[in-house]
Formats: structure tokens, sequence, C-alpha cells
């Protein structure tokens, strides 16, 4: 048969009702999220898809089943979603939407074409996916998926056998933000009272606090596994088919084995799943019970709880001060990092009296949290200096091609160098008044890599790692950070990779818990420029609504050395090699009259 290509789009139908919970998976056990009286309801989109057409085609009844994946949570009372009736009857437990989710523009266009007399295949070029777990990751640019479905005549119709190891969907993004959204679970950082995320993408509708309720209740993912830790005992699972919501309120019932944590453990329960399920429109409390025991008992909490702050625990670190330093020659100067942009001349602003004055032959100035500690590198990347205030502090050599070192917010500097004829990260004690020497750390992942930039998290509890191959390519990890029981750095966990689509990597550095900048491009022919990594949603190839991936490029700058945050994406500020420091204003990039560098201390 010829082979055809349809330039069509899979677009679903979208019509608007204000029926709360429109979006709802099939269940036989309702949940309703109740609101307050005063609460602002925007209509929910609901997704239409029709039946197959008598006598439809193969081709149509392809498109058909692709279309009605947008709408695989809409179903008649106590039916099916319509595309189960595009399937033959064996293929219709084959078919699980959330198990593999493609995304694709909904500029694009989607192939099909006949392979043979009874197979069908369909290819389009794809944004991203998303696993049975909801982890999102995104695809480089161009990249095509393709899927082949037999086909089986049943009576006078035809109808799709699925894969063997079934199916999911294949939603355009104009549909995948109206179907699903971005959500936080949230884990502790062992030996601290930060909630460290990992970011899921759910279905939205009357069962999501169910399915967050579920998801959290998990272990700790491998990328934060030895890092962070989980107050649910193993084996706690949720011991009713669903979390009821009441009046704004989220009523959580635990199986028996919960009860058997300890205090500690309780209050990470507590504070984790309120963290989580909180962040869903008109769930505005959490309270946490054991079947057959009642409410799970935490001393601080007596009704529901509105938030982890009331239990100690820290979602987002906030910037505790708005002054940066500028370098200036020799000289630190202070600067309102509000007015970066506002700056004419960076020299009419006091001289930090309190630092010392930095010999121009160094560079690649880190500042500690406390204000007092400093360090930067000579000429050649080979020694590190520290001072405490004024005071220079010896640092034994330990490595050669150091890259820019960079200070935790518990004052510990990290930094990757080469020794031994392999490269490794290392870290010491930043604050301490005496001389220390730097502790390797050698995680097992970065074996034949070349560490080009290291940057620890807000919360401490992670690590930053962009990491070159022998093929050239760069790569951005996240790896959780291991400590021993005194609270020193041991290790790294298995990372997570983020800004996939990006092949060079200049640099990073963290803007908030789940958010780092990256320092450059898609493929060796564009230009290095800052892109916002965002976990678990990538770059931003993903359209969103009318604005284009081409929209949300950041201008280049000229001669990029490295990336620094001083708040939100506007707030990236480049520091580049002549030396000078570029500001963001407007489209373009200013620079910072006289300024050789921009040092900004860690959040915390």
């Amino acid at each position: 048969m010829i082979r055809r290509a349809w330039r069509l789009l899979l677009a679903g139908v979208v019509c608007f009702s204000a029926v709360s919970g429109c979006l709802g998976l099939p269940s036989s056990s309702v949940v309703s999220v109740g609101r307050g009286i005063d609460e602002q309801v925007a209509p929910e989109a609901r997704i239409v898809v029709p039946a197959p057409a008598p006598g439809a085609d193969p081709d149509g009844i392809v498109r058909g089943f692709l279309r009605a994946g947008a709408a695989f949570q809409e179903a008649p009372e106590g039916g099916s979603p319509v595309g189960t009736a595009y399937l033959a009857a064996a293929s219709v437990d084959r078919w699980r939407p959330t198990s593999s989710v493609t995304v694709f523009d909904r500029m694009s266009v989607v192939e099909v074409s006949m392979v043979g007399t009874d197979r069908v295949r369909a290819s389009v070029v794809a944004v991203s996916v998303i696993d049975e777990l909801g982890r999102y990751r995104e695809l480089p640019p161009n990249t095509v998926v393709s899927v082949e479905f037999g086909l089986v005549a049943v009576g006078n119709e035809w109808r799709i056998l699925l894969p063997e190891n079934g199916f999911g969907i294949w939603i355009n993004t104009d549909d995948f933000s109206r179907v699903f959204a971005p959500y936080r679970l949230n884990y502790v950082g062992i030996g601290t009272r930060f909630l460290v995320p990992d970011v899921r993408w759910l279905p939205n509708g009357p069962r999501l606090v169910t399915a967050l309720a579920r998801a959290q209740l998990g272990p700790v993912p491998e990328q934060l596994r030895g890092a962070c830790e989980t107050g649910f005992p193993e084996g706690a699972k949720l011991a009713l088919d669903a979390v009821s919501v009441t009046d704004g309120i989220a009523t959580v019932v635990l199986t028996p084995i919960a009860s058997t944590a300890d205090a500690l453990s309780r209050r990470e329960m507590w504070a984790q799943l309120a963290s989580t399920l909180l962040a869903v429109p008109g769930v505005m409390g959490v309270t946490l019970e054991v079947q057959g025991s009642g409410r799970l008992a935490v001393e601080e909490v007596t009704g529901a709880l509105r938030g982890a702050r009331d239990l100690g625990y820290a979602v987002d670190p906030t910037w505790t001060s708005s002054t940066a330093l500028v370098r200036v020659g020799e000289e630190l100067r202070m600067v309102d990092m509000t007015r970066l942009g506002q700056v004419g001349d960076v020299k009419v602003n006091p001289i930090a009296s309190d630092l010392p004055a930095v010999p121009t032959t160094m560079s690649a100035v880190a500042w500690a949290a406390d204000g007092v500690g400093l360090a930067a590198l000579d000429a050649q990347g080979s020694v590190l200096v520290r001072w405490r205030g004024k005071s220079q502090i010896a640092v034994p050599p330990f490595a050669t091609g150091l890259t820019r070192p960079a200070f935790d917010a518990l004052g510990r500097l990290w930094v990757a160098g080469l020794a031994d004829g392999r490269s490794s990260l290392w870290t010491l004690n930043g604050l301490a008044a005496q001389s220390v020497s730097a502790d390797r750390i050698d995680p097992a992942w970065l074996a034949g890599r070349t560490v080009v930039a290291v940057a620890p998290s807000p919360d401490a509890t992670r690590l930053a790692v962009v990491s070159r191959g022998a093929d050239g390519i760069d790569r951005l990890d996240i790896a959780g950070i291991v400590k021993d029981t005194t609270g020193l750095p041991k290790g790294l966990t298995m990372p997570q990779r983020v800004g996939e689509p990006l092949t060079r990597v200049l640099d990073t550095v963290w803007m908030d818990t789940a958010t780092v900048a990256a320092l450059g491009a898609v493929s060796t022919a564009d230009p290095v420029r800052p892109f916002v990594v965002e976990f678990g949603q990538g770059i931003g190839l993903r359209r969103r609504g009318t604005v284009g991936p081409e929209d949300n490029l950041v201008p280049p700058p000229t001669s990029p050395r490295w990336v620094v945050s001083t708040g939100g994406p506007r707030g990236l500020v480049v520091v580049t090699d002549l030396p000078a420091v570029l500001v963001r204003v407007g489209g373009g990039w200013l620079r910072l009259a006289g300024a050789d560098e921009l040092v900004v201390p860690p959040v915390h």
C-alpha cells in the first residue's frame, strides 16, 4: 500500500465546564474536594472526543484513538473512556494511559502510514516523555518517536491491536497543559529540617489528592537515597481507597504500621504530606490518621496542619541578604542585588572594609553566607586561597585545574580538580579559622569524565555537577550529598540528569530548591546563553500556550565564563572572560561599569 503522510494535528475538541472534577480518573469510589464558599473556582477544561465513526478506515481509527488519549479520564457514568472503543477487546487491558506519556508540540505534524495490510505506523517529533512514576524527561530537538499498531476487523469495523508491552498516550502541548500538572513530592534532608522536592507530573482531577498521597508514601527516589529520608515506615500504605477532602481539609488514613514510627518520623510524615497535598487547589489543611487508632499523635499539631513550617520544616530557603560583592580590580565593593540594573558606576559604592583586597592575579571569588569567609583561585587554577575577614588562611595543595569554588549554606567549600590522573570533587570547611585539608569525593558515576563546574544547593543537600565526557559532550547532573554521622560529606548519590537537551554547559548555579541556571547550548552550532533548568520540566522546549520555545531564549552574552543568580530568571548575571559583569536589562545585557566579578553568598 502506498505510504501516505497526513498533515493533520492531533488536537482534541475542547469545551469548558464549571463542573468540578470533570478530569477525574474513572473509579467506583468518588472523592469530592470541598471548597470554601469564598474560593474562586475557574472553569475546568474537558476534552471531548467522538467515538469511532461507522465504516472508518484504518487511518481514521488510528487518528481517532491517538486523539482520544487526551480524554483518557473522560467517561460516561459507569462507562469506559472513549479511547477503548477504538481497540480490539484483547487490547483494552493493554491501554495504560499514564504508563507512558509522549508530549508533542501542537504545531507538529503527525504522520500515519500503512505497514503491510494489517499494521500501521504513527510517528511524530516529540518534546518530552513521562514515565509511569510521573517523571518528566525533555527530549533533544527533532527527536522522532514512532509506534506500530496491529489492525483487526471486528464485524465490519477496523479496531486496533496494541503492542504486547502496552501503550500509553500521545498528547499535544495544549492538551497536556490542561490534563497534567507538576507537583512536588517532599523528602527530608538527613540531619536537617529541609524538605527536598522530587517533581512528578500527575493528571488533574478528583483523584489527584489520593494519587499524590500514595506517591508520597513510596520510598526515597534513587537520586536522593542516602541524602534524604522519609518518615513513613516501609510498608506504610493508604488504609482506604481514597483520601477524603472535606471543607478543604484532606484526611489521610494510613495502615497500622505507621503507628510504630518514633516521634521524629511522625513529624516528618506530617510535614511531608502537608507540603505535598497543600499544593493542590482547594486543599487548605491536612490531617493524618492511623486505621483503628485515630489521629497520628504529634505534640506540635492539635488540628489540621496548615503548613510544614508549623513543624519547623523549610521548603524553600530564602535570601538572607540582598547585598552582593562587586570586584573592581583588587577591591571588593558592596552593591544591592535588587538594583544592579540601575547602577551606573560601581565605584561609587563603599569598599567592604572588613574584607581583604583580592590580588588581580586571582579570580573566581566565592563568599560565605556568614559574610566573613572568602575564597578564590590563583591564575593557574592550581591554588585555592581562603580568607576569614582580612586574614588569609593557607589551603594545602590538593589538585590542579580547579573549578570555580562555591560555598554551601553551611559554610563548606566545594570545588573540582585533577589529581592522580583523574577528575574529582573536593570539599573542606570554609569557615575554619585555621588551615584544613580538602576531602576528596570520587563518585563512581564520574569515572572517565572531567568535572567542569560544581554548585551546592541552597539547602546543602545536593550538588549540581557539570561534567564532560570523552566525546566532548557535557551533561548536568543533580546528586544528593551523602554525609556521615557528624554531618561531613562522604559521597554522592546516583545522579538525576537535568537539562538533557544541552550538549555544552560551561557553568551552573542554583536559583531555588528545584531550579538551576545553566550557561550552555543545545548544539555545538548554537551560541552559549543562560538557560533556566526546572527539575521535572526541562529547559523550556515545550510550547506553553502561544509561547513557542524560541520566544523563551535569553540573548547570548559575549564571552561568557560563569553565571550568577541574584533571584528569579531576570536576576541572572553573567561574568565574562573580558573580565566584565553583564546584567539583564530589557531584551539585552548591560555591562556593569568597572566591575570584574559579581559575588553572591549562598541562600539558606
